[in-house]
């Protein structure tokens, strides 16, 4: 893969067509990548979704490899399952029909939600003898204009290839992306900006998850790799997120009655880590968990009380939009000690579990 391309999932599969479109496209920036099947193309899209800024569809492809060519089946099946891809990954991925068919063949087929990005193109779909040439330039005018890409590859970079080079699972890079794009889109109001704060929580529990894997929290041996050891995480799973805070800042933990649970040696934690990550964890759970029926009277006192202080100010986005930049910082940081402290083992000497 080539990183500095626009990546296009393709389905086609006729050879001499595999081998010829790819440098025409490559010559305006596309990376056409070509899949004979849909069934082959539609795995690449579940495991690599966010690799994708635009699908092409032969219309008369084959839906799996031991299938006959039909548009019909082929276009009805790849379209439906795009459609519920993208739905479930709250993220919508341009497709386009090349085709050397004509228009009364396929203008029945080709669904309408095309007209979401590609309205102002006057067919259902694009030629392979006469369009394809416009189709590229199209498809990299819609690429440069998604706030997807601006996210990842202008605004955040670092971040997304932080995220990368830690290793961290694919969730997270998606759940930063649902955290950034709104912040430079004017079309999404606040309160449904406000409503992404679980993602907060669900980002450092994917972080916590890896730092059990490389010994740097509490672990335990489950099939081949490690995972964050039973104390910190309850009957559902769970996790503790104040005592994986405490462990990395160098605090002991104990249980509700005052016994030693956990010993940690040091804090690993830059001071400016530690308090946002404490903040952090503290405001989402609050946001979470209103009305902590449990509480004392202290702890409701003490509580961040976050829906309350949202609600108060009108819903203004401003402070998950904070929160979404210290977490930028958490995960920068966390790629960076990874790479300084590879030996798991020498990591897990840092804690121990009593």
């Amino acid at each position: 893969m080539n990183n500095n391309l626009i990546q296009v999932l393709w389905v086609e599969d006729d050879p001499l067509i595999t081998k010829a479109f790819p440098i025409e496209a490559a010559a305006v920036n596309l990376e056409l990548v070509p899949f004979g099947c849909w069934k082959d193309a539609e795995e690449a899209l579940k495991s690599d979704f966010n690799r994708w800024s635009a699908i092409v569809l032969d219309a008369k492809c084959k839906y799996k490899k031991d299938s006959q060519d039909n548009a019909a089946v082929f276009l009805t099946q790849a379209m439906h399952s795009i459609d519920t891809i993208c739905q479930s990954h709250h993220r919508m991925i341009p497709w386009y029909v090349l085709s050397g068919g004509s228009e009364e063949d396929l203008n029945d087929l080709i669904i309408d939600s095309r007209e979401q990005w590609d309205s102002d193109w006057p067919k259902k779909f694009y030629s392979k003898t006469t369009d394809r040439e416009m189709l590229f330039h199209r498809i990299r005018y819609h690429a440069k204009l998604s706030p997807e890409r601006q996210v990842r590859l202008l605004l955040y970079p670092d971040v997304f290839h932080a995220i990368e080079i830690a290793d961290l699972d694919s969730e997270v890079d998606a759940m930063m992306e649902n955290l950034l794009v709104p912040i430079h889109q004017a079309d999404k109001t606040a309160e449904d900006y406000n409503n992404k704060m679980t993602l907060i929580r669900k980002c450092i529990e994917h972080i916590f998850r890896s730092m059990a894997k490389h010994g740097i929290l509490p672990n335990q041996k489950q099939g081949d790799s490690y995972v964050l050891h039973k104390v910190l995480t309850d009957s559902r799973g769970a996790i503790n997120t104040t005592w994986c805070s405490m462990i990395l800042s160098g605090r002991d933990v104990n249980d509700r009655k005052g016994k030693a649970v956990i010993e940690s040696e040091e804090s690993i934690l830059p001071n400016t880590i530690k308090d946002s990550l404490h903040r952090l964890i503290e405001i989402a759970a609050s946001y979470e968990h209103a009305i902590n029926k449990d509480a004392n009277e202290e702890q409701r006192k003490n509580s961040r009380q976050t829906a309350e202080f949202l609600d108060y100010i009108g819903d203004a986005p401003y402070l998950l939009r904070s929160m979404t930049m210290e977490l930028c910082c958490v995960i920068l940081w966390y790629a960076h000690y990874l790479a300084d402290h590879e030996d798991e083992e020498r990591n897990a000497l840092n804690w121990e579990v009593l």
